[in-house]
C-alpha cells in the first residue's frame, strides 16, 4: 500500500504544531510498512531531522509542483505524472480542485475552526477563504480527519451534516525524536517553570509572565522558559503583536524569563527533561501537542479547560477554572513546581495513546476498511512493546 503526503505548507519552524504532526505521521505509517512518498516544494523547507531520521525505512521524498504559492504547488503536484497512490493526504485543510484518480482517495485533515472563534487574528479575505475550503472538503473529500471529538463538534455546529463524516483521529506524538540521553541541565541546574508554544497570541502568554511576577520574589532562584517560535518567524504574524518582551520589560523580569525562539528537538527534549513544571495557557487549541509532550515526560502540568485540552490530555494535568485570572495562575503554579514528576504509569498512558504506529493504524482504517486486516498484520509484526 502507498499514500501521498503533501508536505507543500511546510516551512520548518514556522507553522505551528501541524509541521510536527505530519512528521509523527510519516513514522508512524512507515512503521507500519507503508510506502510513504513525502510531497514538498523544496527539501529545504523541511526540518533538517526528518531529513536525516534513517528510522524512516519506507519513505521517498520528491519535490514537486513549484516553489510559488502553497495552494498552486499542491495543486500542480496532482498533475505530476510520476504520482500514483492508494490515497494521498493533504495535512492542512486544503483539498486542490483537481486530484485525479491514480491518487487514490483523498485526505484532508482539519485542525481547528480557530478564524470563526477569534476572527480579529484573520483578514476577511482569509476567512473566507478558510469558510470555503472548510466546506469543500466536507464535501468533496474520501475522509475529513479531525483532531479531536472538540473540533468534530465545531464542525458539526459551522457545518452541519455534511461534517458528520468527520472522522476523530488524535494526533500522533512522537517521543522518538527526542534525545533519548538528555544533555546537561540548560540553566546550570536552577530550576525553571517550562511553556512550549508559539507565539500566537490565543496562547496568552502574557497571562504566564503576569502570574510569574507574582511568585518571581517569593521564588527568587526560579525562571520562567518560553520556548517557541517568536512572532516574526510565523508565516500568519510576522510581528510581535504580544508585546511580550515589552510586558517583560515593565515587570522587570529580563533576568528571570528566558525567550528561546525555536529550537530543535533534542534542545526542546532537553527543557521538557530538566524542568520542574509546565505550564500552558493557551486558550484556544485543536489539540495541543506540547501539553501532551509535558505529560509524556512525567511533567506536573497546569492548563486551561478550554477547548480541546481537558480532552487531549486525558484529564492528567491540573486545570485553572479562569484562563485570565492571574491571581489564580499564579497560586496554582506556586505549589505546581514543588510537585512531584507524574509516576511511570501515567507517562506510559499518555506516550502509548499517542504513539505513532498506532495513530497510523487508525489513518490507515479510515482510509478503507479492506486495508483492516493488513494492518493489524504488519503492526504485529512492527510492534515495538
Amino acid at each position: 500500500m502507498s499514500i501521498l503526503i503533501a508536505g507543500h505548507f511546510i516551512y520548518t519552524g514556522r507553522v505551528g504544531g501541524s509541521e510536527h504532526m505530519v512528521y509523527n505521521l510519516t513514522r508512524g505509517l512507515s512503521d507500519l510498512g507503508v510506502e510513504v512518498t513525502f510531497l514538498c516544494a523544496d527539501r529545504a523547507n523541511l526540518s533538517c531531522e526528518f531529513l536525516e531520521d534513517s528510522r524512516i525505512a519506507h519513505r521517498t521524498i520528491i519535490e514537486c509542483g513549484g516553489k510559488g504559492s502553497r495552494f498552486l504547488s499542491e495543486q500542480q503536484a496532482c498533475f505530476d505524472k510520476r504520482l500514483h497512490a492508494s490515497a494521498i493526504l493533504f495535512p492542512q485543510y486544503y483539498l486542490p480542485p483537481i486530484v485525479p484518480q491514480r491518487l487514490g482517495q483523498t485526505a484532508v485533515v482539519i485542525h481547528d475552526f480557530q478564524y470563526r472563534h477569534f476572527p480579529q487574528y484573520f483578514s476577511a479575505r482569509k476567512r473566507a477563504w478558510l469558510r470555503l475550503c472548510h466546506w469543500r472538503a466536507f464535501t468533496t473529500a474520501t475522509k475529513v480527519i479531525v483532531v479531536s471529538d472538540f473540533v468534530r463538534r465545531d464542525a458539526i455546529r459551522l457545518y452541519g451534516q455534511c461534517a458528520e463524516k468527520a472522522v476523530v483521529i488524535p494526533n500522533p506524538v512522537s517521543f522518538d525524536r527526542f534525545r533519548k540521553t538528555p544533555g546537561p541541565h540548560p540553566y546550570g541546574n536552577r530550576p525553571y517553570l517550562l511553556s512550549v508554544a508559539a507565539h500566537y497570541p490565543h496562547k496568552r502568554l502574557d497571562v504566564l509572565v503576569k502570574a510569574f511576577s507574582k511568585i518571581a520574589q517569593k521564588k527568587k532562584d526560579l525562571l520562567l522558559v518560553l520556548c517557541g517560535q517568536l512572532p516574526e518567524g510565523l508565516i500568519s504574524i510576522g510581528k510581535d503583536v504580544t508585546g511580550l518582551r515589552g510586558l517583560i520589560a515593565d515587570l522587570g523580569l529580563k533576568d528571570r524569563v528566558c525567550i528561546t525562539g525555536y529550537l530543535s528537538d533534542q534542545e526542546v527534549g532537553d527543557l521538557y527533561h530538566h524542568a520542574a513544571a509546565f505550564a500552558f495557557p493557551s486558550v484556544f487549541e485543536g489539540f495541543g501537542m506540547p501539553a501532551v509532550e509535558a505529560l509524556g515526560f512525567g511533567l506536573p502540568t497546569l492548563t486551561t479547560r478550554c477547548t480541546s485540552l481537558p480532552e487531549v490530555t486525558l484529564g492528567m494535568a491540573e486545570y485553572v477554572d479562569d484562563p485570565g485570572d492571574t491571581d489564580e495562575w499564579a497560586h496554582r503554579l506556586d505549589a505546581l513546581v514543588e510537585t512531584p514528576r507524574h509516576p511511570v504509569e501515567v507517562i506510559e498512558r499518555i506516550r502509548d495513546h499517542y504513539d505513532s504506529l498506532s495513530i497510523g493504524q487508525r489513518y490507515l482504517q479510515a482510509l478503507s476498511t479492506d486495508w483492516a486486516g493488513s494492518v493489524e498484520m504488519v503492526s504485529q509484526s512492527t510492534a515495538r512493546y
